[in-house]
């Protein structure tokens, strides 16, 4: 029985090529499109999960409330890892990590600058088990001046794990010896080359922090490892007490207006977090994880959509042979069997076109999503599990209409050919038609949206002028560098294609320090956290930041080292000055007056409100020097830059980027979803025209002889054009109607991310609309012209 189904299906297939290929093409752009995102979203998932203990490890994040203001971080004291494994007996253990920053690392007279080099306790690989190579990870970091690398760094540096294991690796301030390689494993919000010992810091005492009783110095990441995953809960309740019991106490001797909690975040959601800042790695999105989640979903629904719209509306042409079927015999369940399995069948060769093409589309994907998704994911057994899902959902949901009401007729009627069956539930296809493009639509309006928001993000002014400059960085540690800088400034303006030339300890885009100041107001003195940048005296000039109010850092005069402040319009509002020029305040060592307010201007992403800022003046600091070149001659003035750079410091090598580059890699999760949406909106719409070209050419092939007869009595091509085309537009125009408040409602939400934002303007929708109908007409035309060209007296002599 199931041979002769078999037979049966690829005779079907055969006869009708036209739209088998619209079914199986179409079938096989939604599974290969729903694969590729199956892979992104099982790779984002997956962060954390090669940690066997990740269902026990969770974070202390810090909350430190100040002036009714909530600022969030990924940090927390060095001072509080002690006390948590002290008093609270559910921990197995604890431990902290630091870090390092970019460092320049010497190896037989050789240089190279490396980042995520972190500092780690002798806890750490207690708590995270990373795969070694080569050493012990129980001791690896028990002694100072130990460092364990990665496999990567093992091979560049070594040629190998073992060959490793003993060498010496000079630091800017330090030499360490490697004691251990770890093999570069699963994703991880902890990225790391290199972990560095801890203790190192305790011995010399060179740390940043010179108080570590200091509770508001935030610079650690403390994870904590629970002995039972139940005691999380648990243990969250406890930390509400802490702050009172132990943080208090310590802000009241201090005399500070401010309260401090400490929240959990476990391990597996760190990757998504987007609430607490200065975090190890740049977070992942989970709200793209849920809309390329419903793209897939889309996208297999549309391809569902086009087979069952299909298969009902060339039940005709299969209702005699059900009704042979039913006479000589077979039951219902049979045939409703053989039409299933016909459905499971071109769906099977559906999934093996598909992954046909996904072996062709990985290389690119990876590129648009900087993933590394590996030719033969097919063998995974998820992926295994989710190919079989895809075939059943297709095969059995998606033919089960069509087997369904095929397998309904009645053998008196089906076999009269007057009484042939119409093709099935016209209303259901029209409802079918419109569910397709309302999804299409949806999606163009989306991609629209992305793609404005994006440009309005580009083009928005900053507050500065991110063109054209030219940022070094500035190699930490090498003090004898950074008092070279007045020379290294005035060597570079030499040349007349530099502008300007400055430096700074932190620069737009990057992470800035956040400050406890003092300030006077009305005779009271105020209380407040504020972003502090450390910059010198060319740096508003080189930004091209306005000076509002007052003036600039100026060389002649003294009194702005130590006893001069600038800060921008927010920090002026946020203390309530209407005239702000003369006001003390206080930070760190500095007790200064603001000699200056400059506009408002962005130092961190769109997403986000300019915040209250002051600018520091430092004049040589390590950090970047910003060179502001002329558009003349860039590659050449680049080179005498690189030449002078090279005169001054030999030990290491210049490494640079521009500004607006740099800046803009904030958006780059964003640039990667309007492209990667843009491509599966235009697949999206694609296969729904595919299904829409295969129901116009039934629809003409149905009505042959009442266009023949149209044509006879003098009906033009137009007008029967028109005929054929009406039905489909009114589908098309009544899933603009519905498709409008869904895109506006989605992505009203997804703006929302921004602090500022481009308008949902009325054009959008009408140019998303407009696309629709028109690739929609431009499809069906196609089938309505060919038809309206036929010779009417061989469409008369039809049927």
């Amino acid at each position: 029985m199931w041979q002769n189904y078999f037979k049966v299906a690829l005779r079907n297939i055969y006869r009708n090529k036209v739209y088998a290929a619209i079914n199986i093409a179409g079938l096989a752009l939604g599974v290969a499109s729903c694969l590729l995102i199956f892979l992104y979203v099982q790779d984002e998932l997956s962060y954390e999960s090669h940690f066997s203990k990740a269902d026990r490890i969770v974070r202390v994040a810090g909350e430190i409330e100040h002036e009714g203001q909530v600022n969030k971080f990924a940090l927390s004291p060095p001072v509080l890892a002690p006390i948590l494994l002290k008093d609270y007996p559910e921990l197995e253990r604890v431990t902290q990590l630091a870090n390092a920053r970019k460092q320049t690392i010497w190896y037989k007279n050789k240089s190279y600058n490396e980042e995520n080099l972190l500092f780690a306790d002798s806890s750490f690989f207690h708590v995270f088990d990373y795969e070694f190579l080569a050493g012990d990870p129980a001791t690896a970091l028990d002694e100072p001046r130990t460092i364990v690398v990665s496999e990567q760094l093992a091979d560049k540096y070594f040629g190998g794990a073992e060959q490793a294991i003993g060498q010496v690796l000079k630091f800017s301030r330090d030499s360490y010896m490697v004691t251990g390689v770890f093999r570069d494993q699963g994703h991880s919000h902890i990225q790391a080359n290199a972990f560095l010992s801890r203790s190192t810091l305790d011995t010399k005492r060179q740390d940043v922090i010179t108080d570590d009783n200091h509770w508001f110095h935030m610079n650690r990441y403390t994870y904590v490892l629970l002995r039972d995953k139940s005691q999380i809960a648990p243990f969250q309740e406890k930390l509400k007490t802490f702050a009172a019991t132990h943080v208090t106490p310590w802000i009241k001797e201090n005399e500070l207006a401010a309260n401090m909690t400490f929240m959990l975040q476990p391990l597996p959601s760190i990757h998504f977090n987007t609430v607490y800042t200065d975090d190890l790695s740049p977070a992942g999105n989970i709200n793209y994880i849920y809309i390329f989640a419903a793209v897939a979903v889309f996208l297999l629904l549309i391809a569902s959509i086009n087979y069952m719209n299909l298969a009902t509306a060339r039940s005709a042409k299969r209702a005699k042979e059900v009704g042979l079927r039913k006479v000589v015999g077979a039951y219902r369940s049979q045939i409703i069997g053989q039409f299933i399995g016909e459905s499971l069948l071109i769906t099977l060769l559906a999934v093996v076109l598909a992954l046909a093409l996904v072996q062709i589309l990985i290389p690119t994907f990876n590129a648009l999503t900087g993933k590394h998704f590996d030719a033969n994911f097919f063998l995974q057994p998820e992926i295994a599990l989710a190919l079989f899902a895809i075939i059943l959902f297709i095969g059995a949901i998606a033919g089960s209409y069509p087997a369904i009401f095929l397998s309904g007729f009645k053998p008196v009627d089906v076999l009269k050919s007057d009484k042939s069956p119409k093709g099935g539930s016209a209303a259901l296809r029209r409802t079918l038609v419109v569910i397709q493009f309302m999804i299409s639509l949806i999606m163009i309006i989306g991609t629209i949206v992305v793609f404005s928001q994006m440009q309005f993000l580009k083009n928005r002014d900053l507050g500065f002028n991110k063109e054209r400059i030219l940022t070094i960085d500035i190699p930490v540690g090498d003090s004898m560098l950074v008092k070279q800088l007045p020379t290294i400034k005035q060597e570079l303006l030499s040349n007349p294609n530099i502008e300007s030339v400055s430096n700074s300890a932190d620069i737009p885009a990057e992470s800035n320090s956040t400050i406890l100041i003092f300030a006077e107001k009305n005779g009271a003195t105020l209380q407040n956290a504020m972003d502090v940048m450390f910059v010198d005296y060319d740096f508003v000039d080189v930004m091209g930041i306005q000076v509002k109010e007052g003036r600039n850092y100026s060389r002649n005069y003294k009194t702005d080292l130590k006893g001069g402040l600038i800060i921008n319009e927010a920090a002026a509002k946020k203390m309530g000055w209407k005239d702000p020029i003369g006001k003390r305040i206080q930070m760190a060592d500095w007790d200064a007056k603001v000699i200056g307010v400059v506009k408002d201007f962005h130092v961190k992403s769109l997403h986000t409100k300019v915040a209250p800022l002051i600018l520091a003046l430092v004049p040589e600091s390590s950090g970047y020097l910003l060179v502001r070149l002329k558009p003349q001659n860039m590659p050449a003035t680049i080179g005498f830059i690189q030449e002078k750079w090279q005169a001054f410091d030999t030990k290491h090598p210049m490494e640079y980027f521009f500004m607006d580059e740099h800046f803009d890699k904030q958006y780059r999760a964003e640039e990667k979803m309007l492209t990667v949406f843009g491509y599966f909106a235009g697949l999206t719409i694609f296969i729904a025209c595919l299904g829409l070209f295969g129901l116009a050419s039934f629809t003409a092939e149905q009505r042959t002889k009442e266009i023949g007869i149209r044509k006879v009595l003098g009906s033009s091509t137009g007008s029967i054009v028109l005929l054929l085309s009406r039905d489909f537009a009114l589908l098309v125009l009544i899933a603009i109607v519905l498709a409008i408040p869904v895109a506006w409602y989605g992505m009203d939400k997804w703006l929302q991310d921004f602090a500022y934002r481009t308008n949902l303007s009325w054009w959008i929708f009408a140019l998303a609309g407009f696309a629709a109908m028109s690739i929609a007409l431009l499809t069906v035309s196609f089938q309505a012209i060919r038809a309206a060209l036929q010779d009417p007296v061989k469409a008369i002599r039809t049927q």
